[in-house]
């Protein structure tokens, strides 16, 4: 049998109107706003997941999932033993590519036990420094040499120093706002490492979590340039000033802010990349080089392309 009109049965569900999309209910009118990197991470995987499922049912078109086919769906993954967490994950994409509400769904009901201590920041098996790196960023050998003392702020904003990074670069890691209060909590002004040995789990990817910090700096300063028309201004300065003060190794000047008015659009190979995995084919120059700069300390954009953007073993080298 040929592929049914529409393309793949997944092409069909990742596509649908609106997947990537929400609405902001926090302030008056509830503008739509764009769900964050990891959503579309996950919702790649889900529905890779629920499109193979469909199919080993005789289903190719997405037209012919109804409420009857979700709820078979959500007993077969009950019957598989998936907690009630990933029962609702896994069905929330499909629920909405389809325009059905997952509260017409049964399903197991979750539980406070079936979350981390951590509130979603870090994973339990990675340990403290595993919960402290999900709100930083930094690669494993920077993280085992932190001190007490390796934190400052400058003009209202929360920065770690890494004081012999890769290359023995020193580095100024900004801290998101949101994370601010937790990261302070583990710095005591002391000149005595924040992590000792023992706490690093065996096996655990903190080196890995820089991509989830990076895309969520994406969002963050996506968000605020949005918001707040004249914060570009005020980026670009903090960039400059982190660009000349610790790029030592580029000598090259940063260019001029009409530079960054014209988006990044991804050519070639990522081009198509991104097509398929539901990224954005273009990006805000500046945000760009902001999360570049700021948060992964590269100097050159296509580096934090390469090795941050796209869904891991997809494209590239690797985290740097």
């Amino acid at each position: 049998m040929g592929r049914k009109e529409g393309g793949s049965l997944f092409h069909q569900l990742i596509t649908s109107p609106g997947l990537f999309t929400l609405t902001d209910r926090t302030g008056p009118g509830g503008r739509e706003m764009d769900v964050s990197f990891q959503t579309r991470e996950n919702y790649y995987t889900w529905l890779h997941k629920a499109a193979d499922y469909f199919k080993s049912q005789g289903i190719r078109r997405r037209d012919d999932i109804g409420k009857d086919q979700i709820q078979a769906y959500a007993d077969h993954l009950k019957a598989q033993g998936k907690t009630a967490s990933t029962i609702h994950c896994y069905l929330a994409p499909v629920c909405k590519a389809v325009g059905i509400s997952l509260k017409e769904i049964e399903k197991p009901l979750r539980h406070g036990s079936e979350f981390t201590r951590s509130g979603g920041v870090g994973k339990p098996d990675g340990g403290r420094p595993g919960a402290f790196n999900a709100m930083i960023g930094i690669r494993k050998d920077e993280l085992r040499h932190l001190r007490g003392n390796d934190i400052q702020e400058k003009n209202g904003v929360t920065y770690v120093i890494v004081r012999q990074g890769k290359g023995g670069k020193y580095q100024e890691q900004k801290v998101l706002p949101q994370y601010v209060p937790q990261v302070k909590a583990y710095f005591d002004g002391s000149s005595q490492r924040i992590f000792k040995a023992e706490e690093f789990v065996k096996g655990f990817d903190y080196h890995g979590q820089r991509r989830e910090v990076a895309r969520q700096a994406i969002v963050y300063y996506q968000d605020r340039l949005n918001k707040e028309p004249g914060y570009r201004k005020a980026l670009y300065k903090e960039i400059a000033d982190q660009w000349h003060r610790n790029n030592h190794k580029h000598r090259c000047e940063l260019e001029p802010l009409s530079f960054f008015h014209n988006p990044y659009r991804l050519r070639g190979k990522n081009r198509e990349l991104a097509k398929k995995q539901g990224l954005p084919m273009e990006l805000d120059r500046l945000v760009l080089r902001a999360v570049s700069v700021l948060h992964l300390a590269h100097w050159r954009d296509k580096v934090t392309i390469q090795s941050y953007f796209f869904r891991r073993g997809a494209a590239g080298p690797g985290p740097r």
